[in-house]
């Protein structure tokens, strides 16, 4: 019986990926409150890699500012 609520394997991944990347941008949101993270919390809403990307150059910062400090 074919199911039409089914997800196939790549919408699935669209879905879960997009996910992790509005709950990564909102809850850096609830933590700083600062105009800029709620246009990024916006655009995550709206647009389903900008939350992953964000994450990612935030991740790519995060490792750039340690290598500086030793």
């Amino acid at each position: 019986m074919d199911s039409s609520f089914v997800l196939d394997p790549l919408e699935a991944s669209i879905l879960l990926l997009w996910s992790a990347g509005l709950i990564y941008v909102g809850c850096r949101y609830v933590q700083r409150r600062s105009v800029p993270l709620l246009v990024a919390l916006m655009a995550a809403l709206c647009i389903p890699g900008f939350g992953v990307c964000y994450a990612a150059v935030q991740l790519i910062r995060n490792a750039a500012n340690r290598n500086k400090q030793v």
